[in-house]
């Protein structure tokens, strides 16, 4: 898988992150500027946006080991005979 295909499929499993990752983003760029409460809205978005990054990010990097495994077959174990001597 390439990058975009995981992180459109990453982003497709968790639409609740990513909806509210996009509203975080629109909440902070409409709030860049200005006064004290532009302020706090502008942190607060920022700080959704950041936990909404890092949560995705996780996802995403769980998808690649989980897809970049390789699966190895065991050989069977060979089954050693000794004799005993008395």
């Amino acid at each position: 898988m390439n990058f975009f295909e995981k992180l459109g499929k990453v982003l497709a499993n968790n639409i609740v992150w990513t909806v509210i990752l996009v509203f975080g983003l629109i909440l902070f760029l409409y709030f860049a500027g200005g006064d004290l409460i532009a302020g706090i809205f502008t942190a607060i978005s920022a700080l959704v946006v950041y936990v909404c990054v890092a949560l995705l990010y996780g996802e995403y990097k769980k998808l690649s080991k989980a897809s970049s495994k390789p699966v190895a077959k065991k050989a069977p174990a060979k089954k050693s005979t000794k004799s005993k001597k008395k």
